[in-house]
């Protein structure tokens, strides 16, 4: 499945590529719903990190979406 990507989408694809595997926290409410469609289609996983911390990071089909962000 791919979808086609908003701006904000793309910005928080690339600050994850740029993270490498370790991934990074990304705070904010409305920035973490914006991650939970990528999550949700699988470009993205979350990992629970120290209790109210959430890593996210880029999967190589994330990898690939961000290559072709129109879908």
């Amino acid at each position: 499945m791919t979808i086609s990507l908003t701006k904000d989408e793309v910005d928080f694809l690339k600050q994850l590529a740029a993270a490498g595997p370790r991934g990074r926290t990304i705070s904010g409410a409305k920035s973490r719903e914006g991650l939970s469609r990528l999550v949700k289609v699988g470009y993205v996983k979350d990992q629970a990190g120290a209790l109210d911390v959430v890593v996210f990071v880029i999967t190589d089909f994330g990898r690939r979406a961000l290559e072709n962000p129109e879908g």
